[in-house]
């Protein structure tokens, strides 16, 4: 009895022995949750996804802490078209009661992209403003709200965060408000609220004297009250201010003028901007109609002519000085002009060319 109780023994020491062996030099280790969460960042980096995501299941499984693993495996989620579930994976650490700064300010910028992949905007925003509370330089945040503020065209909230922006920046520069500020007023000239628009519009011009749209905008503000004398003092601000975009407002002059009985007033606007932009097109074309209602019919033509030799392809002035000469009955200079168009045509392809052809680098041949 004793012998078989030996042999027993021996067996379940060999048995162990065995087993120990095996583990230790027979068994593959499994790699440990640091190793496969290494693994995972450089599948990530790979761009081989769905590898990843497996072995982050794999990592949060077994370590239920590492919260940088759950963010990883929501934004993977929400970049394969599944933001509900990417969103529940981020809702699901916010329930934490050992969150970090730093990782609850990770989570809120992943809650707001969840949010906006829902087209949740006000969700989104509530993300965003609550990262900013905690982090308050942080531009992504910051750029993000703006985004969701300009589609919404909520433009004095945008105005605030841009303002907000352009500290973080550290710019001194304040024309990039100038915009929020327009919009703002045009709001309110939508409503008909045209004297508080016109205080928004002229801060929009304090933060950017050249802004002129918001010009345009309070002498249409003025113009649409009746207040054609204040309209055309605005538009001619216009051209004091930004010469170079006087066009925009000549058609409306010439309207403003007209019922104010001043229409011989736009010459000498014309020849203001003129100084400015000696080629401005429509200037040049008002001049020239002015100058041919006055009954000044050769400097009417003169204009037109050197609107004709700069620009051979200007139809509107095309067809003034042909009718100029039509109304003389001189068919001659109705066919001279053409000519003249076309010759002048003719000189601006071959300085074209020769500008191209002069543009192409010369070819060296091998000795």
């Amino acid at each position: 009895m004793l012998e078989y109780v030996l042999v027993f023994a021996i067996l379940l020491v060999a048995s162990a022995v065995l087993y120990i062996l095996y583990e230790r030099f027979v068994r593959p280790s499994e790699p440990s949750v640091a190793v496969l969460y290494v693994e995972a960042l450089q599948d990530l980096l790979d761009g081989h996804t769905e590898t990843a995501f497996t072995k982050l299941r794999q990592v949060v499984a077994d370590d239920s802490s590492n919260i940088e693993a759950y963010l990883r495996l929501g934004q993977i989620l929400r970049e394969h078209k599944r933001p509900d579930r990417a969103l529940q994976v981020h809702k699901d650490l916010t329930l934490r009661t050992d969150l970090t700064v730093e990782h609850k300010q990770a989570i809120l910028k992943q809650l707001a992209e969840d949010y906006a992949d829902l087209d949740d905007k006000d969700m989104a925003e509530a993300a965003l403003r609550e990262l900013a509370a905690l982090k308050p330089d942080d531009r992504w945040a910051y750029d993000q709200l703006l985004r969701i503020q300009t589609a919404q065209h909520r433009w004095s909230d945008a105005h605030d965060t841009a303002t907000r922006l352009l500290k973080i920046e550290g710019s001194k520069s304040k024309k990039t408000l100038a915009r929020f500020k327009f919009e703002q007023g045009r709001q309110l000239c939508q409503k008909k609220e045209y004297h508080k628009a016109r205080i928004v519009f002229k801060e929009a011009i304090g933060l950017d004297s050249t802004h002129s749209a918001a010009y345009l905008a309070i002498g249409d503000s003025y113009f649409e009250e009746g207040r054609l004398e204040d309209a055309v003092n605005f538009w001619e601000k216009l051209i004091e201010a930004v010469p170079s975009q006087g066009h925009q407002v000549i058609e409306r002059l010439k309207k403003a003028l007209f019922e104010l009985g001043r229409f011989g007033d736009i010459a000498q606007i014309c020849e203001n901007i003129l100084k400015h932009s000696p080629k401005d097109l429509r200037a040049r074309l008002s001049l020239a109609e002015f100058h041919e209602k006055k009954g000044d019919i050769e400097t009417a033509e003169e204009l037109l002519l050197q609107i004709v030799d700069d620009e051979p392809d200007n139809l509107e002035a095309i067809l003034e000085v042909v009718r100029i000469y039509a109304d003389r009955g001189d068919a001659r200079k109705v066919a001279d002009f053409l000519k003249r168009i076309h010759s002048r045509k003719e000189k601006l392809r071959r300085i074209n060319q020769q500008s191209s052809s002069d543009k192409i680098p010369a070819s060296t041949g091998s000795g």
